[in-house]
Parts: C-alpha cells; structure tokens; sequence
C-alpha cells in the first residue's frame, strides 16, 4: 500500500475519529474477533465481507429485525381498511343492490381486502427496509480508509463505532490489537470539502432547463394549429409499403390487390370442413354423387328445406351436411363406414364414459332410449314428449359409422349436438361403444372366444342338485 497522506485539520480543530477499523483476510479470523467484541460488551459494530458470511449476524450480536412486526401491523392496518371502506360505500354512504348481493361485509370483499392487505405489506416491508438501514447513506466515515475498497474483492473488515456507549479509544484499540488482524486502523473524518462543486451545479441546472424544453413545445404544438403535416419520427409506421383489400396494384395483370384462394387449400379454422374424419362423411364424392332416382345432390348453405329444382334426373337441392339444417336420416351422402380410429381398449373406454356422460340420460345406459329423462317425461305424462330412439332398431343399427358420427355432431330432432361437448376423437369413441351396444344385442356363438367358451357354458348349463 502506498504511503498515506497527512489529513488535513477541518478549521481550527483536529480531524473527528469514528472509532477503529481492523483488516482479516479470512471470515474464519472475522467471525473469531467479532464474538471476542461481542463478548466484550460492544453493540455499535459492523462488518463488511466480500461475500455473505454465514453466522456473523449472531456473532456481532445482532437481534432480530423489527421488520416482519412492522409488516404485520401493516398488513392488518390495510385489511381493516379494505373491509371498512367496503362497508362504509355499500352499506351506509351508497346502498346499492348488485347482483342480489347483501350490504355491507360479504365474501365479495375478500378480493379487494386481500389486495389491500398485499399492497401495505409490500409498501411497509420496501420501506421499513430503507428505514431500518438509515437509507440512503451517501457516505460512510470507513470510506476514507484506502485499504477498505478490497471489502468487496478479498478482505473482511471489523469495525466499532465510537457512538457506542462503552466505547473507548485505547480499550478498543486493545481490544481489536489482540485478534488476528492483517491492519488496525482508527477512522478519521474525512477532511476534504462537503460544498458540492460550483460546476456541478451549474451542470445540473442546464439539464433541468434543457429538459423542460421538449415539455413546452408538446405543450404548444397541443394548443396550437398547425397547416403543416404532423412531424413522422418512425416513417415505416405511417408508409408502410403494403396495399389494402381494395386498393389497386401494378404487382398483378388484373390489377387486384384482394387474391382469390388458391386452389386446394384450407383456410385457418376450416380443417373440420374438409377432413372426412370431421365430418363422417367424404368430401371429395359428395360432388359427383347420385341417388338411387339419378338425382345428382348438391349441398348449399342458402336453404334450409330440402327442394326440387328439376325433376328426371334434374338436380336436387340439399342443405350441405355441415350444417344443422340437414337431418343425418334425410342426406344419402358418402358416409364413412369404417371407424377412423382403432378399435382398442383406451378407445372404448373412452367411448363408455362419454356415452354414459351425454347420452344414457336419455337413451339409456343399454342404448334402448329408457333413460332417466325418458321415464321422468313418461311418468309426467304431459302428452307431447317424444321418446328418444333405440339404438338397436333396424334403421339405426344398419347406419354406417359415418350417420351416426354426424348425428352425435349435428343433432337430430330434439337431440341438439355435442360438438361443442366432445372433440372428434371422443365422438368417434362413442360411435365405436354404440356399434359394440349393437353388436353385443345379436351376438352369436361365433363371437365368443375360445378361451371364454368354457366360462360361458358353466353358466349357461342348469345347476344340479350337489350330492350329500
């Protein structure tokens, strides 16, 4: 270390000293001398490391921060005042009934007393914390010691305030010579001017100035009229080189800026309006199909009903099978009739629970249409209930998987549709558990398993009497 300076006397008095500093070079030695100064009566003390130092609050003697009190009183301070604003504006000052709700204190306050609760504390915590650390502290007597910058690089440094009430300067000076300290050093008050330098002021007075300047030309050009277009500070922003929908373009022969769709694509979101496996049935031959009169089919979305156009082979048109306008039993589409998805047990069960969730209501937990509902409407005995449709009749048992997956999605009659209920996959898993329904009620025996034949005959062969 380079030799220090003489400090120079303040006035006509000595320099101040603060108390004594000493230098460790590890936190071993550190912690050692601060228990010995703890021990010793000492309270006023610090100490500063390069990195936190587990132990060393304990070793100085340091009690426990106020602060998590301050936070609590804090935090209760503004749950009282949540509820009691609450209260007061709708209980006593502004009575008004909302959402039938009552006056005053209700479960309703909870929100608001709870913000308030988080929003003291957090005020109280950020700001005790700076109270209790007497922040800010722009100087600090120890700074005058050149050795103290490496605090913050390799050395730990003891340090015992003169302000303390059992200080004094050759006890300490003892005290801290008797640890195994690389330096001791007394803090002196720092001798150089606190006046903050002329230059420095007038800097800082031109900044102000200058800052007000783009203030009051805001202001002006707000109160004022101007001909002249606005000033563009980011001209990308106010010209980009684009073209709107209708604008015309030199880029194009036709001179059109708004492009037709291009062949064979799928607009964003309209995937379910093109793929078989959203619509149970094949868009592509739905175009080129024929019924059994020779009627060609055309879909449109314009008429509900179903209408003749031309008769003899002329055309026939038809609401278009995306539509809920166009009962599953009235289209002769292209349905799908293999199942999409494999036929496993993940799919069945999925399709079980989703049957018994949506439709047993209704048709039944067997698929015979005697669900709950059915028996409530029958045991109302109100007249115009129509009972839902069994599953296991000839017309519905001969659909092809493709009629009844677009019955699930659609609807037909009352029965409304549960696409916005269940995804594709999870009506597909339904339409397989119905074909297994239907299956299971005209079951033959080549249908068993070998290895379940034998079970199966045990309970079907009538029980003999056990011989005594």
């Amino acid at each position: 270390m380079s030799d220090h300076k003489p400090k120079k006397t303040i006035g006509n008095r000595p320099p101040r000293a603060f108390g004594w500093m000493a230098e460790y070079s590890n936190e071993h030695k550190l912690l050692e001398a601060a228990r010995k100064v703890r021990d010793s009566g000492y309270t006023d003390t610090d100490a500063f490391t390069p990195f936190p130092v587990h132990g060393i609050d304990e070793a100085l003697g340091i009690k426990p921060t106020k602060l998590p009190f301050i936070v609590l009183c804090c935090g209760l301070t503004g749950l009282s005042l949540a509820l009691l604003m609450q209260w007061w504006m709708n209980g006593v000052d502004y009575m008004y009934i909302i959402s039938g709700k009552p006056m005053g204190i209700t479960p309703a306050s909870i929100p608001v007393a709870f913000e308030m609760t988080i929003l003291f504390s957090a005020f109280s915590t950020f700001l005790g914390m700076i109270a209790l650390n007497q922040l800010p502290k722009f100087s600090n007597p120890v700074f005058t010691n050149p050795r103290f910058d490496r605090a913050t690089d390799d050395k730990f440094f003891l340090y015992v305030s003169a302000k303390d009430k059992y200080y004094n300067r050759d006890s300490v000076r003892e005290l801290l010579g008797g640890t195994q300290h690389d330096s001791l050093d007394e803090v002196i008050e720092d001798s150089t001017p606190d006046a903050l330098p002329r230059p420095i002021w007038l800097t800082a007075l031109l900044v102000v100035l200058a800052g007000l300047i783009p203030a009051m030309i805001i202001l002006n050009m707000r109160n004022g009229f101007s001909t002249a277009p606005r000033f563009h500070v980011f001209f990308d922003m106010d010209f980009q080189p684009k073209k709107k929908a209708q604008q015309t373009t030199t880029i194009f022969a036709d001179g059109r800026t708004m492009r037709p769709q291009v062949e064979g694509t799928v607009a964003r979101g309209q995937l379910d309006e093109q793929d078989s496996f959203y619509l149970g049935y094949d868009p592509n031959k739905l175009s080129a199909l024929e019924n059994t009169d020779g009627v060609r089919l055309v879909a449109t979305q314009a008429d509900p009903k179903p209408q003749d156009t031309a008769k003899d082979g002329g055309t026939k048109v038809i609401p278009a099978a995306n539509t809920p306008a166009a009962p599953a039993a009235a289209l002769n589409l292209p349905w799908l009739t293999t199942l999409p998805i494999e036929a496993n047990d993940e799919n069945m069960k999925l399709g079980e629970t989703k049957f018994q969730t949506y439709c047993s209501a209704c048709h039944g937990y067997s698929g015979y249409g005697d669900g709950l509902v059915h028996k409530r409407a029958e045991a109302l005995g109100q007249g115009f209930w129509i009972p839902p449709t069994s599953m296991h009749i000839d017309r519905v048992a001969s659909q092809p998987v493709g009629q009844i997956f677009h019955t699930i999605t659609k609807g037909q009659g009352k029965m409304p549709g549960y696409a916005a209920s269940m995804n594709a996959k999870e009506r597909w898993a339904v339409v397989l558990y119905v074909k297994a329904l239907q299956r299971s009620r005209n079951a033959s025996d080549k249908d068993i398993p070998e290895d379940k034949k034998p079970s199966i005959e045990d309970l079907t062969q009538p029980k003999t009497e056990a011989k005594k």
